[in-house]
């Protein structure tokens, strides 16, 4: 944004005023920097027809400028002190008098030497990220990305903290010297809190596929809401929230009873850049069992438990934190005045895009990790317990009908590092080879069940077992798109919206949709920077996506087989 406005000058005192800015404090215009002040212009009018005054016409750009912070530091204070004697000033602060000026025209601006982004910590279970997006045009800039791991040791598996904020200090710090950062958006995966006492953890952050959970199963299903309250399906682990903060209260009763608020792990990070705790809809009411979503409230099993009590305030879905603390800037570079938000549910960001659309019904399949297939203004009465279906909240707070299964997960075990081609796929469909789930244990409609491959007495190629995993994961989504409130448009985004096979092969099993494959290769991060940026042009690139006429007889054989056996597991 820029500002502009006229200060006054008193007569004869231009000399001094352009001596004094031409000697400016080295700490003065740090300060101004740390501010996001830019592009920083003074111009004085020698009026000779008032004898009183000199006009001083300032511009400068800056975005989410904190005027109250620039205008209390010492240093600023200081300066309008040191000017109060050749201009015109307030009383009793010294601060120039300034008459702001609206702006009626401009033309072939430039940008300026920093591109200015919008930087996304996009937090999944398998992969973090730091994403940097355009700050005018939404486009992706440059990703710099690690490998997620789990701290498997006492007390229990936990998230690799120290580990992941040293990789984003470092990764900020080295982006800020080549990026101006204005803001931090955060979206991550769910199932996943931070128990707090004060500034530090009481407890490390549970790892949700930890089995010991299980060890209150009995107990804890005696106390949970009833699927009709919570719309949160009993999972396995610690995928129920509240699943893991009753194992934890109950086994490390001494830590917990210290714990004066609860964290959501996108809230988390957003506490450790701002310094400012805070509650968001997305992440509570993601098959937690601890938020109703239909009357946007804590669940009872939550008030039961006074773990309603501990969470800070439930803030709008890509709400402002506050900006990065003092000493985060100083040590990783960045601008005092760099917005940090609230966050968001990773499976949710891939919606944001598309909740502004005015169709009445969209699905959208967000693939990473988990495959979550989610339909925006759906009906709940679809929703079965047994399949692992669920209603998530999206960002405007409303349930939504969802179903998943692990299928980066599952897709990652079956394949090889071979790349499969259509031919692979048919060889796959000619000879019945099946993949029956599931391959992994964290959730789906088949998450009790042990996943098998009936290969005919053949051994498949590498390319073939690579077509194997896509026409899996392909029959999976297709499978779980006919339980669900499904739309006519169908929009892959993530990982599978660069699998032509998986694609293809939905695109011939569903001749009553239109799938489409966004282009948007953000996927969450694009959501989670839409969040913080309303005035991005985010879109959505889409591509249809289209039966190859081939295949389609043999796929339609072999999808039947598949299914005849799925119905009897």
């Amino acid at each position: 944004m820029r500002y502009a406005s006229v200060m006054y000058l008193y007569k004869g005192r231009e000399d001094e005023y352009k001596k004094r800015h031409d000697e400016l404090w080295p700490e003065l215009a740090e300060h101004l920097k740390q501010h996001g002040i830019r592009n920083y212009y003074i111009h004085l009018d020698a009026n000779e027809s008032d004898p009183n005054a000199n006009r001083l016409y300032a511009t400068f750009d800056a975005d989410d400028l904190d005027a109250k912070a620039l205008a209390a530091h010492p240093v600023m204070q200081r300066w309008w002190e040191y000017m109060a004697d050749i201009m015109e000033t307030k009383t009793p602060s010294f601060e120039p008098v300034a008459d702001a000026l609206e702006e009626v025209f401009r033309f072939n601006v430039l940008q300026p030497d920093k591109t200015r982004v919008v930087a996304v910590l996009d937090i999944g279970k398998t992969n973090i990220k730091i994403c940097l997006m355009d700050g005018q045009t939404g486009a992706l800039l440059h990703i710099a990305k690690r490998v997620n791991g789990v701290v498997d040791a006492p007390p229990y598996p936990h998230v690799a903290m120290d580990s992941i904020w040293h990789w984003i200090k470092d990764t900020l710090a080295d982006l800020a010297q080549r990026y101006f950062i204005a803001s931090i958006a955060i979206t991550t995966h769910g199932a996943t809190i931070a128990c707090m006492k004060g500034d530090e953890l009481a407890l490390p952050i549970l790892d949700y596929e930890y089995d010991g959970v299980s060890e209150c199963k009995d107990e804890y299903d005696a106390v949970r809401p009833d699927f009709s309250e919570s719309f949160s399906p009993r999972l396995p682990q610690g995928l129920n929230l509240g699943a893991q903060l009753f194992w934890q209260q109950k086994h490390f009763s001494g830590e917990f009873s210290g714990v004066d608020s609860l964290l959501l792990y996108p809230q988390y990070w957003g506490y450790k850049l701002s310094g400012n705790k805070a509650a968001e809809v997305t992440s509570l009411g993601c098959h937690t069992d601890l938020w109703n979503p239909t009357n946007c409230q804590f669940s009872s099993l939550c008030e039961q438990q006074k773990w309603s009590e501990l969470f800070p305030e439930v803030m709008e879905t890509g709400a402002k934190l506050g900006t990065i603390l003092p000493e985060l800037a100083n040590e990783l570079g960045l601008p005092a005045s760099c917005v940090i938000f609230n966050g968001i549910h990773d499976s949710n960001a891939s919606l944001v895009p598309y909740i502004g659309q005015p169709m009445e019904k969209l699905t959208v399949v967000s693939s990473g990790t988990w495959t979550v297939i989610a339909t925006i203004n759906g009906k709940l009465d679809s929703l079965q317990e047994d399949k692992d279906m669920l209603a998530n909240v999206d960002a405007l707070g409303r349930a939504t009908p969802t179903i998943r299964f692990m299928g980066g997960r599952e897709w990652e075990q079956l394949r090889s590092d071979s790349k499969a081609t259509l031919s692979d796929v048919s060889f796959i469909l000619e000879h019945g080879i099946l993949a029956m789930p599931a391959f992994a244990k964290g959730g789906g409609p088949f998450a009790r069940c042990e996943g098998r491959i009936i290969n005919r007495g053949l051994e498949l190629m590498p390319a073939q077992q690579s077509a194997l995993a896509d026409v899996y994961v392909a029959l999976m989504t297709d499978y779980c798109l006919d339980l669900m409130d499904s739309s006519d448009t169908v929009i892959v985004e993530g990982a599978f919206s660069n699998n032509i096979n998986f694609l293809t092969l939905l695109a011939c099993m569903r001749s009553q949709n239109e799938i489409y494959a966004s282009r948007d290769v953000t996927g969450t991060s694009g959501g989670a920077a839409l969040l913080s940026n309303k005035s991005l042009k985010l879109k959505g690139r889409l591509s249809l996506a289209w039966c190859d006429a081939q295949i389609k007889p043999l796929l339609n054989l072999y999808r039947q087989q598949w299914r005849d056996l799925v119905g009897e597991l």
